[in-house]
């Protein structure tokens, strides 16, 4: 059965100059563990690389039931000189990784 991301985790989104910083937080352990399981580093890159070439790198926080996502060349310029629609562009994009659906078939 698959499960859509945000059914099982809030996330948030910040940026620091061309970095965009991703975080996921789980609602319990058991969705923690599959968090861990579905959205691994390759699996987030694939789906931030829609909108926002480059390679990204993912942190494990277990004991606060997260996972950190980090791209550090999102936001080429920064956020005031990046070619991305708006100032909150970074705001939106974490709903990249809540719409994903993780979980066996």
């Amino acid at each position: 059965m698959k499960v859509r991301v945000g059914d099982i985790a809030s996330g948030r989104a910040g940026d620091k100059g061309p970095i965009l910083d991703l975080t996921l937080v789980a609602k319990d352990k058991e969705s923690y563990k599959l968090l861990e399981r579905g959205v691994t580093a390759d699996v987030a890159q694939k789906a931030i690389n829609q909108v926002a070439p480059g390679p990204v790198v993912r942190y494990e926080v277990p004991g606060l039931n997260a996972l950190k996502f980090v791209a550090p060349e999102a936001l080429p310029g920064g956020i005031y000189a990046t070619l991305h629609a708006g100032l909150h562009w970074q705001k939106t994009s974490v709903w990249i990784l809540l719409d994903l659906e993780i979980g066996a078939d």
